[in-house]
């Protein structure tokens, strides 16, 4: 699953398409359920996690039931057809349309009610906000009108798929094919615990203010001259939500898996190292090691004709945008610290995006 900020669904048409709109707010959700379909889009940020509650009120059979109600009220499901197997089990006094949003609950919208989750939020551009919006709405086109089915399994095309490919289409790294042979795929399928550390790692993979490893990443040097934006960003921010408790629905003993390296275990330990460090949790934080570290790399800035004597003559463009890049950077954070200032109740789980930047997420883990 994803969230959008800074996308919309197109209100002149039934069937998700996304849309660019600053003030926007999508969240995106893969099915098995769908057949003609990729991805639902569920507008607004506390529906699509808490659906009608608030963030400190219990679940109830009552709420449960008006925010499916008011599911249907919204039409999430108007124009998406359903596989033909999710109608075992339906009761006869319950029409086909008010299965879907039965069948959907705690999976598409209200994520809360019968999910924990980790979050990862990611700041890009609006450049890249329009990459990742064209890849969407070009994986729906594949199905919207048949007669292509949509069929997903964990292996070869899950949700943790349409996530990182997302991402790809937006240069973040490389893009993960679905549909693989089937041992390839059981040796690559993404794991959304484990999508959380790959995204922290892939913000972490070359040192910021490493000009020689940035230069020679493609990808780096790539969004760097084209998107003026590099990985690793003020705004990264490492969020765990609990399911909603109390729960007259739902079981509230969760625990999310990693796929591990049983002889090195990475991802417990990248994870743990995470967790440990306070700016991937606290906003102010992360400002302010940013901007200790763009000041240093600022203070250790070598003239170009010094990196002539080492690299290309390719290099000059990248220097020039590098230490553009860093000056507006530090403009960004010295305005975000300002922004905290001015508002102290803004924190990671209500911060607007930084001016100049578009976040996408949160980005639950526990994808369907």
């Amino acid at each position: 699953m994803l969230f959008l900020h800074g996308a919309c669904l197109d209100p002149a048409s039934p069937y998700p398409v996304l849309r660019s709109c600053p003030d926007g707010e999508t969240g995106i959700s893969m099915n098995s359920h769908f057949s003609n379909a990729n991805w639902v889009g569920i507008p607004h940020r506390d529906f699509f996690y808490n659906g009608l509650l608030k963030p400190d009120e219990a679940l109830t059979k009552t709420a449960y039931t008006a925010t499916k109600q008011e599911a249907q009220r919204r039409n999430l499901y108007t124009a998406i057809r359903f596989q033909d197997w999710t109608a075992e089990g339906k009761p006869a006094d319950v029409s086909d349309e008010q299965w879907k949003y039965e069948i959907s609950i705690g999976t598409d919208y209200a994520v809360s009610f019968g999910r924990a989750r980790y979050c990862a939020r990611l700041p890009i551009s609006q450049e890249q906000l329009k990459q990742v919006i064209t890849f969407l709405n070009d994986r729906n086109s594949l199905y919207q009108n048949g007669p292509k089915t949509f069929e997903t399994n964990v292996l070869q095309d899950n949700c943790n798929h349409l996530t990182h490919n997302a991402l790809a289409a937006a240069d973040f790294w490389h893009e993960l094919p679905v549909h693989q042979f089937i041992l390839k795929a059981a040796l690559t399928f993404p794991v959304p615990k484990n999508e959380i550390v790959n995204l922290l790692d892939q913000t972490q993979r070359h040192d910021i203010g490493d000009l020689h490893a940035l230069y020679h990443d493609r990808l780096t040097r790539k969004s760097l001259l084209e998107k003026d934006w590099l990985p690793d960003t003020p705004g990264v921010i490492l969020d765990s939500n609990p399911v909603k408790t109390p729960n007259e629905i739902y079981n509230t003993q969760l625990s999310l898996i990693f796929y591990d390296d049983p002889l090195l275990g990475h991802y417990h330990k990248a994870f743990d190292r995470y967790l440990n460090q306070p700016r991937y949790h606290d906003l102010k934080a992360n400002l302010l090691w940013y901007q200790t570290l763009y000041a240093k790399i600022a203070a250790e800035r070598r003239p170009l004709s010094w990196w002539l004597k080492k690299e290309p003559s390719g290099f000059v463009a990248f220097y020039n945008a590098y230490y553009a890049w860093l000056e507006n950077q530090q403009n960004l954070v010295q305005r975000g610290l300002t922004m905290l200032t001015e508002n102290a109740s803004l924190s990671t789980g209500s911060m607007p995006a930084l001016p100049g930047r578009a976040p996408v997420g949160p980005e639950p883990v526990n994808g369907p």
